[in-house]
């Protein structure tokens, strides 16, 4: 009987532990977001408050400069004036000529000639100052308006990257325990509102202007991640869970997205090499793997897939594509439209390699080897910009290249005679052509919008192969089951395309990117499942090595996104 009361005491003591735990987590998650809210209206007023004093301090030019009009208005008036004196004096003089001598008018000639002589002077040095002053307060007026304008710039940008910030991390936190589970029967109102009321005079001491108009956080900077989304009152935030129904939907159509890019490859390989399809019929080997094969194939699957890309762009995401070519064309943006042809050659070549790679190996083993691109994306992003890998990246790097080099292993020792080495290069030099597109289509999306990019990309990947007309003219083949498949590789394309990108929209990039390395084990099992094409055991422990360190790969840039 004592052992059982010790053994209810013990659970007693961990339940009330668990049960402060989760009130210290829920208050100090409180706290913390409470912070961010206050600090962020604490920007918004301040910046209310500079736009006010700058309107202020330009209605007060503005009366300047229409006081010195009017004084502009009183100096011409003036010289009127003066010039009416002058030829009043003038005529007069005239008069006098008949009954004065010859020297009296002549001196009064030049009295008058050496007054208007000095009020021209004075007229125009008083004019010249009124126009430098008028300049003065122009030029300064056009300097109070560019910095008002360069401070909404920097408010709307530290507002879009804290939404941005708080959106990864809510979705990076493990599942939510309840509100009211965590307080134990505490009123949620009251809390929240203590909570809110004890961090009110933190926030006016961590929100400071850095001197130049816009303002910084310390708090904010040193805010660590959210592990939890725990209701705070009807007032303050409405329950919501984790991993939301929008995530998952989310997560499924970026996974649908990695199954039908997976089933293209395999597709790819019907085309180029007969196959049993499910061992009930024997169907493939529409053309023989080759470069103009290659380019030939690419050719046809650009042509279907082109023209619904344009439909796709213009009718589902209401893109004006035409409008954003024009922009492009424009002279003084001609860089972007050299960086996009480009990108689309890159594409081009990446294309074909990996067609010809498929077409002389298995279709897991040239995924796979094509999937090295996320680290030579690395690598060339420490080359070109000076992002240099950190020890952690560098071990997943290799990771990658050792999975790669047991994929390939049997193949290069001769292992599997059916398959030509050759192939090898092919996906790798693929691999490396693509992750030459993706940092060329990064320094794009900048500048253009993605869907418009990939609309004029496909254009111009289909332009390429026109031009390959000629080279392969003797191999076009219009055959009804070519065609037929070509058009089938073109839907996966745009189903791929679009799943991705609505799947990205509900569970952000980095996350989508960790779903989309499954590509390399999806096209094996598929290429099993419906081919029956078998690869070594020490090929299959490959294949999921590197399919592990692309997404360890992804991981790494999810967890150093929020610290930037």
């Amino acid at each position: 009987m004592d052992k059982l009361n010790i053994q209810n005491s013990n659970y007693e003591q961990t339940l009330n532990g668990i049960t402060k735990d989760l009130a210290d987590l829920r208050a100090n998650l409180i706290g913390r977001l409470s912070r961010e809210i206050l600090i962020l209206q604490a920007q918004k007023n301040a910046l209310t408050d500079d736009i006010q004093r700058l309107q202020a301090q330009r209605n007060e030019l503005e009366v300047q400069i229409v006081s010195q009009q009017g004084l502009n208005q009183q100096e011409i008036q003036r010289q009127q004036w003066i010039e009416q004196l002058a030829r009043a004096i003038a005529v007069h003089l005239k008069a006098d000529t008949y009954t004065s001598n010859s020297g009296p008018l002549n001196q009064y000639s030049q009295n008058v000639d050496r007054l208007i002589t000095n009020l021209d002077s004075s007229l125009r040095a008083t004019f010249q100052a009124l126009q430098s002053d008028v300049d003065s307060y122009q030029k300064e007026l056009d300097q109070q308006m560019g910095r008002m304008y360069s401070q909404r710039q920097q408010g709307e940008l530290m507002l879009a990257a804290l939404v941005e910030r708080l959106n990864e991390q809510l979705r990076s936190s493990p599942s939510p325990n309840s509100y009211s589970n965590g307080m134990n029967g505490v009123n949620a109102e009251t809390a929240a509102r203590s909570d809110i009321a004890e961090i009110r005079t933190d926030v006016k001491t961590s929100v400071k202007t850095n001197g130049n108009g816009s303002y910084s956080s310390a708090s904010s900077a040193k805010l660590p991640p959210i592990y939890g989304n725990q209701n705070l009152a009807t007032t303050v935030a409405q329950p919501k869970k984790l991993l939301s129904d929008d995530w998952w939907q989310g997560f499924f159509l970026v996974l649908a997205a990695s199954v039908i890019l997976s089933l293209q490859n395999v597709f790819v390989k019907v085309v180029l090499s007969p196959s049993d399809i499910f061992g009930a019929f024997h169907f493939g080997g529409l053309i023989k793997p080759s470069i103009s094969s290659s380019f030939m194939l690419l050719f046809l699957r650009m042509m279907f897939a082109t023209p619904l890309m344009w439909l796709v762009a213009t009718q589902v995401f209401r893109v004006n594509v035409k409008r954003d070519i024009q922009q492009a064309l424009a002279p003084n943006r001609r860089p972007l439209f050299w960086r996009v042809v480009i990108s689309a050659v890159l594409q081009f070549t990446s294309f074909a390699f990996i067609y010809l790679a498929i077409g002389l190996m298995k279709p897991g083993i040239a995924v796979t080897l094509f999937f090295i691109f996320p680290t030579v994306t690395v690598l060339l992003a420490w080359l070109l910009f000076g992002d240099r890998p950190t020890r952690a990246r560098w071990v997943v790097i290799g990771i990658v290249y050792f999975g790669a080099v047991l994929t390939a292993k049997d193949v290069l020792v001769g292992v599997q005679p059916n398959l030509n080495p050759i192939g090898i290069l092919y996906a790798v030099l693929s691999g490396i052509t693509f992750a030459g597109y993706i940092v060329a289509s990064q320094a794009c999306f900048k500048q253009l919008n993605p869907v418009s990019f990939t609309t004029i990309n496909f254009s111009i990947v289909l332009l390429l192969c026109t031009l390959t007309l000629p080279f392969i003219s003797s191999s076009i083949s219009f055959d009804g089951s070519l065609l037929g498949m070509c058009f089938l590789i073109a839907l996966t394309t745009l189903s791929g395309y679009l799943l991705t990108s609505f799947g990205t929209k509900l569970m952000g990039a980095s996350q989508a990117s960790i779903v989309s390395a499954s590509g390399p084990a999806f096209t094996t099992f598929l290429a099993f499942a419906i081919l029956a094409d078998k690869i070594q055991p020490l090929q299959v422990v490959g294949v999921l090595i590197v399919t592990l360190g692309v997404a360890l790969l992804s991981l790494q840039n999810l967890r150093k996104r929020p610290a930037r």
